[in-house]
């Protein structure tokens, strides 16, 4: 969503990263209950990733509220940095990881939190990368459902504190929400249904583009 806003849109990065922040928090909070009916939640694995999220999110904060927006091309590069790791670490199959989880899920969780409050990416598929190494491929429904809960407090922690001074367009909010609903109850009751490894393909290359349309725009090409 945040590429979006800013490629087609011309929302200021900031702007577009604070009300992504809450979009997703109001979007994943609808999806999230549809997982919880499901039983489709690891809350142990959840909490191992929270350990290093929340910290993260907290220092992501505290630099975007000091950098403002006049860093945006600051952000604007370290979004397109983040999308192309992102888009990488899509790629493959995973199996659970052993003895290395736990650190890896702190250290990952803790660049998650960062990445979330300073560029609104990274708690989907970066969590999603987390998770595979805890959990594997086996139970796509169990994955989508913990990475959306995990998602949840980092994205509303980074979101309230961006509304709190005012970088939030709340008129762009409201029309966002408007078609993504729908959306998310309908892509929540379909999860079984869809092939997660062609779905992670796909999104694998709409990331990689929009890092590249960013870059090519950060530096005024595009």
């Amino acid at each position: 969503m945040t590429p979006l806003l800013i490629l087609f849109f011309s929302v200021p990065p900031v702007v577009s990263i604070a009300t992504g922040l809450v979009f997703a928090t109001l979007t994943k909070l609808i999806s999230a209950w549809v997982h919880f009916q499901r039983g489709s939640i690891d809350w142990v694995a959840a909490r191992l990733i929270w350990k290093g999220s929340l910290p993260g999110v907290l220092l992501g904060i505290a630099v975007v509220l000091y950098l403002g927006i006049q860093f945006d091309f600051v952000l604007t590069l370290f979004l397109s940095v983040v999308l192309i790791f992102t888009s990488i670490s899509m790629l493959g199959g995973m199996k659970p990881g052993g003895e290395i989880v736990a650190k890896s899920s702190f250290f990952g969780g803790a660049f998650i939190g960062f990445s979330v409050a300073t560029t609104s990416v990274g708690a989907g598929t970066l969590g999603m990368v987390l998770l595979r190494r805890q959990i594997g491929d086996d139970s796509p429904r169990r994955l989508v459902g913990t990475n959306i809960v995990h998602a949840i407090p980092i994205a509303l922690i980074a979101g309230l504190s961006y509304a709190a001074t005012g970088l939030m367009d709340f008129s762009l909010l409201g029309l966002m929400l408007l078609g993504s609903i729908p959306g998310v109850l309908v892509g929540s009751l379909l999860t079984n249904k869809l092939s997660t490894e062609h779905l992670r393909k796909v999104l694998a290359a709409v990331l990689m583009v929009a890092a590249i349309s960013l870059l090519l725009k950060s530096f005024e090409v595009f």
